[in-house]
């Protein structure tokens, strides 16, 4: 009964300023049913689920104070099987505090630096304004979910700082700091470095850095640049260094990993206002000479208004084996109504391993009943090694008030 009370809860402390304050209200609500075959007893599952987003505005007279919450709620249709409730964050936020030097927020929010990101209950604070320097800080509990629940106790805590620079060129700096316990213990803990600049109006270049301080180790690198010659032709290159870590007390410390590195470039080129064409090619290296060349490849194509074709095309050769696949999908609208559909099909053949191909055929109708009120369907049959036939898929009627 706990994911009922989450949904209450979302709907009372919506409802309540209303009555004490002219507030603005943004109400979302998706109702959904959903059908599909487990992967694990390959037996057909049906379940219930029920969304809702509550963002309030305006709560004090100077427009200050907002609220903002989203959770679900879900059942599956299997006797014994009782409500499970996910709240994914609900937070109070109280902007330009102190002559416009400080954001607050307290609840349940998502926080993210380079150095490290989660969900938590507690304080995230923002001083800005200080000149082109701006001082971050957060702390709380550490929420975790697993498939089904949340999970987690009061002494799994994650905290973190950072302190930036934002000055000419869209310069901006970024150092961060955060940890994580598990239990009361140290359970990681990083230094995050990030930069992004466009020193010319054709030209942006970022960075990314990440240092684990337990492991002693680097453990993700990003150098990037994105490049617009002319107005209709966009060329991005990336640099991209990643060693996985562990939490310090994680079983999978027993275990050697490898530096992973990628070289890409990608290149997108508007034919037109309604044709686009778009190409990227990365050379995978995973350590002892085990690497990998990708190559992508799309169109996408608007021959009338009312229709939307995209098509893209997808090669991969090297370590582990070799993989090719298309995918095609498409909308077309009329009316009130969106007929959409689409085909991905795979190729494969692993190294000393399975080989075959898989297929995924799809097809949806979105229809909106008013403006607030839409009703969307669709069902999905795939085939591959796990199935001859899985069939899955959902209907919902959404809300928007």
């Amino acid at each position: 009964m706990r994911g009922i009370r989450i949904v209450a809860a979302l709907i009372s402390i919506a409802c309540f300023p209303l009555f004490s304050h002219a507030a603005d209200l943004q109400f979302t609500s998706s109702t959904q049913y959903l059908w599909y075959q487990d992967l694990l007893d390959t037996l057909d599952k049906d379940e219930v689920a029920q969304y809702l987003r509550v963002n309030v505005g305006k709560l004090d007279k100077e427009g200050k104070l907002n609220l903002y919450g989203y959770g679900r709620v879900t059942k599956q249709m299997s006797p014994g099987d009782d409500w499970r409730g996910r709240l994914y964050y609900i937070y109070f936020e109280y902007r330009d505090a102190f002559n416009n030097h400080l954001d607050l927020r307290a609840g349940r929010n998502y926080v993210n630096t380079t150095a490290i990101s989660g969900t938590i209950d507690g304080i995230y604070l923002n001083a800005k304004n200080l000149g082109p320097v701006g001082i971050t800080a957060f702390g709380g509990r550490h929420v975790i979910f697993d498939e089904k629940q949340e999970i987690g106790n009061g002494e799994d805590t994650l905290a973190g700082a950072s302190v930036y620079v934002d000055t000419v060129k869209y310069t901006h700096i970024e150092l961060s700091y955060g940890n994580r316990y598990n239990n009361g213990d140290l359970a990681r803990e990083n230094i995050g470095f990030n930069i992004s600049t466009t020193p010319h109006q054709m030209i942006n270049i970022y960075g990314r850095f990440r240092y684990d301080t337990v492991a002693d180790t680097n453990s993700e690198l990003l150098v990037g640049a994105k490049l617009v010659p002319v107005k209709k032709l966009t060329l991005r290159g990336e640099f991209y260094n990643f060693k996985p870590t562990f939490d310090k007390d994680s079983f999978f410390n027993f275990f050697g990993v490898n530096n992973y590195k990628e070289i890409s470039v990608d290149a997108e080129y508007l034919l037109t206002a309604n044709y686009r064409v778009h190409a990227k090619y990365a050379n995978e290296d995973f350590s002892d000479d085990a690497t990998g060349d990708l190559y992508q490849v799309g169109v996408l194509a608007r021959p009338i208004d009312e229709l939307t074709l995209n098509v893209d095309y997808e090669k991969r050769n090297g370590f582990a084996g070799q993989l090719s696949g298309i995918r095609f999908n498409g909308e077309f609208r009329i009316r009130k109504a969106a007929i959409l559909a689409g085909i991905d099909y795979d190729d494969f053949r692993r190294e000393a391993s399975r080989q075959g191909n898989a297929k995924k055929y799809w097809a949806a109708v979105h229809y909106s009943i008013t403006k607030q009120l839409r009703a969307i369907v669709r069902v999905e049959d795939n085939k591959n090694f796990n199935f001859n036939n899985s069939y899955q898929g959902f209907a919902a009627v959404n809300f928007n008030l």
